[in-house]
């Protein structure tokens, strides 16, 4: 049961390893706002059976590394549709009203066209984001 554990999590010998993928996220060319989080979601369409999400924190410099497992260690083969979240005003328990610096639309990974293909064999990854106020 142990060993079955470590193939669905990718780290059995003969598993696909991450690719490291890093990049900066822009906001109409410029720096962003502030700190934020990217959300990498797989369609599980990619050549390897494995398919995991991943995640990124960006700074208030807009850099990041991807991570599926430890941060850091990037994302698994496949493709990948993308969310990202710059707040204001974070959802939150408070009742405030919640407030993005980003449109809308790239809350939703389905209408952010927002799309990455990991290679497989890939080296490490540069995926540069640019996102734009309108």
């Amino acid at each position: 049961m142990f060993g079955a554990i470590l193939v669905a999590a990718g780290c059995g010998s003969g598993e696909p390893k991450c690719i490291p993928v890093s990049g900066k996220v822009t906001l109409d060319g410029g720096k962003v706002p502030g700190p934020g989080f990217i959300y990498f979601t797989t369609d599980g369409t990619g050549k390897v059976i494995t398919s995991r999400p991943g995640t990124a924190e960006f700074d208030a410099e807009g850099n990041y590394r991807a991570q599926s497992f430890v941060p850091g260690d990037g994302l698994l083969p496949g493709k990948y549709t993308l969310r990202v979240d710059c707040w204001k005003t974070a959802p939150n328990m408070d009742g405030k009203p919640v407030v993005s610096f980003l449109p809308r639309r790239y809350q939703d990974a389905s209408q952010s066209k927002l799309e990455l293909n990991v290679e497989q064999d890939a080296k490490p990854v540069t995926y540069n984001i640019d996102l734009l106020s309108k």
